[in-house]
């Protein structure tokens, strides 16, 4: 093979054109023996920045391999070397060894790239000269080389990849573009709707690039709520959406999908016979809609985050992305032999998916398990400092929220309540936001006024009792909602479209229900399950033949049907078009009411330890 040096100084009039052999060979090792790092080296050189020749090659056969979504390593490196007739030329298999083992480490690889990219721009500006030098000496005019001069400079700058200095000119049109579009009611392209009115006001909807973070404890239901946001953003939205589940299987992710999209209990879809004729039709059309929606699922237990960002760049050419949820970031691997520490494990990956969330200009919706401290304290409230095993989550999402269930800790408090406290909110405010479980259609929806302030007063009654010496503990005071929102009318409307569907329904075709009214057959059954002793209670004293909900899974008891949301206080201007309650719409309650002095205790059931398999 000829000497690349001497190639170099026959371009550079006799000098020796800049390159540094060891910078290239040390992040082409880099690239090999790290997938995160090659995750980030890789899109930002081309196989032109490498001047050796047999460096350059290899670079190529890199680049092929991360845009088929191909593992990068000695044998696949290789491999395309030799399928492509080049792993003579570039010394064999000996030198792809030879390149694995070149540096220990590739913790510097993107300083060793910044090295190959500053001497290759250096080696452009050369002969961009010499090229200018040649036109200048042909020119009929000093004015056409002085054009050519500019063009040539100008196409380089052009073409660099650092394009972090921005002009305020530049920055302050597109912030004013921006608001306009916001005072029209308008918002940034790529945005996505959670199908939440209050929790889409307060933020806006998720913005490309955004790394959302909803964390709970064990059983309180955050893969739930995130498989509902993932049905109203493909079903409604008819957007793509991308689930990665580390914990839980396919099936049962749709099944859970397939209950929430055709209100179906999921008991009943286990019991031999156990559908009507009208939920089997709500069943049919919910399977019909996720039939044809832009909906993936990976259900591989050992993705890494190099993983799903090499999986959702393939979807997202091929099919389009605009919504990526991963279940759950505890349960994911860096793909290294060897992590000093578990906190440090969690860092790098929290700090991948952000980045990553940048890299595909999509929202990332990343679950998370909350620290056991919370069932340790007086206060159950959860806190940012409850993100288990490392303080870098909080750092790297744009958007904390927590999934809180009072009921496990507060005695009298109604189980089909929980609370959505948005936390961190990057660009806008933050809040409590209330809503209904009904653990049988896996359904969160929102609480109306109504029957947050009947939580209230259930929740004073059980403390009153205990006073009176009728319970064993108190309840902790109900806390009250922060402000109430509406999200801009046509980013629900295929929702309430499919909802109004189901209203149709007689109440006879409804299980949901009381006693009562259920046609002859359901009665029967329901007397049948009675003489077994299989009849339960709900909230309002009727009895239903649906038991508790109680899986293994994310997903916490209980379930009442589901109730619209209620307009609150409107504590800001936002740019939707959402007409602002008066002060005399706002609960009688907000974040200044004051508490009774009851103790907020744990009730003792054994709730916190619930999750001692974990």
């Amino acid at each position: 093979m000829a000497d690349d040096r001497v190639k170099g100084e026959q371009k550079g009039a006799g000098r020796a054109m800049p390159f540094s052999d060891e910078a290239e060979r040390s992040v082409l090792s880099s690239v090999l023996i790290d997938a995160a790092v090659a995750q980030e080296i890789i899109p930002t050189m081309t196989e032109e920045d490498f001047f050796s020749a047999r460096n350059r090659l290899v670079f190529r056969a890199i680049k092929e391999l991360y845009d088929a979504m191909a593992p990068i390593d000695l044998t696949s490196v290789s491999d395309r070397l030799e399928v492509g007739g080049h792993l003579d030329d570039v010394g064999g298999a000996d030198y792809i060894i030879e390149l694995a083992s070149f540096v220990p480490s590739a913790a510097n690889g993107e300083y060793y790239a910044d090295i190959v990219k500053r001497d290759a721009l250096t080696r452009k500006v050369i002969s961009s000269a010499n090229d200018i030098a040649k036109y200048a000496y042909s020119s009929e005019t000093g004015i056409d080389a002085l054009n050519y001069a500019e063009q040539t400079v100008f196409a380089i700058a052009e073409g660099r990849e650092d394009k972090s200095l921005l002009k305020a000119t530049t920055a302050v049109q597109a912030a004013l573009n921006g608001i306009q579009d916001a005072q029209k009611g308008l918002v940034p392209s790529g945005t996505v709707f959670t199908g939440f009115e209050d929790l889409d006001r307060m933020t806006r909807g998720l913005k490309p690039g955004e790394l959302v973070l909803i964390a709970a404890r064990p059983s309180v239901g955050k893969t739930a709520f995130a498989l509902n946001i993932a049905a109203n953003v493909c079903l409604d939205s008819h957007k793509t959406v991308a689930i990665f589940s580390l914990e839980m299987p396919a099936p049962l992710l749709v099944k859970r999908m397939l209950a929430y999209v055709g209100q179906v209990s999921l008991s009943r879809m286990d019991k031999h016979m156990g559908l009507n004729d009208s939920e089997e039709g709500r069943l049919i059309r919910a399977y019909d809609r996720l039939y044809d929606a832009e909906l993936y699922i990976d259900d591989y237990s050992m993705n890494t985050p190099a993983d799903i960002m090499s999986k959702c760049r393939r979807l997202k050419r091929e099919h389009g992305l605009d919504l990526i949820i991963v279940d759950y970031l505890q349960l994911m691997t860096t793909g290294k032999a060897y992590e000093s520490s578990r906190v440090q494990a969690v860092s790098s990956m929290s700090r991948n998916m952000k980045l990553y969330a940048g890299a595909l200009g999509v929202p990332i919706v990343l679950l998370s398990q909350m620290s056991r401290d919370i069932d340790k304290r007086d206060d159950h409230t959860p806190q940012l400092s409850d993100l288990r095993e490392s303080g870098a989550i909080e750092q790297d999402a744009d958007v904390v929220m927590f999934l809180h269930n009072p009921s496990k800790y507060a005695k009298g408090f109604p189980e089909d309540i929980v609370q959505l406290l948005l936390r961190k909110n990057r660009n806008g405010p933050i809040g409590d936001i209330h809503l209904k479980w009904t653990g049988e259609t896996t359904t969160f929806e929102a609480l109306t006024k109504e029957e947050y302030d009947a939580a209230r007063e259930q929740a004073k009654r059980a403390a009153e009792e205990y006073v009176h010496g009728e319970s064993e503990k108190p309840s902790a005071e109900v806390p009250a909602p922060e402000a109430a929102a509406s999200v801009p009318e046509a980013a629900d409307a295929p929702r309430e479209e499919g909802r109004n569907e189901l209203r149709k329904l007689s109440p006879e075709d409804d299980p949901f229900v009381s006693a009562g009214e259920k046609p002859a057959e359901e009665n029967a059954f329901e007397e049948e399950a009675t003489e077994a002793g299989s009849v339960f209670e709900t909230e309002n004293g009727s009895e239903s033949d649906l038991p508790p909900f109680d899986t293994d899974d994310e997903s916490p008891e209980g379930g009442l049907p589901a109730f619209d949301a209620f307009d609150g206080e409107i504590t800001e201007d936002l740019p939707f078009d959402a007409p602002a309650p008066t002060d005399d719409d706002a609960p009688a309650c907000g974040a200044d009411a004051e508490y009774e002095d009851d103790e907020y205790v744990d009730d003792g059931d054994g709730d916190d330890i619930f999750d001692a398999e974990e």
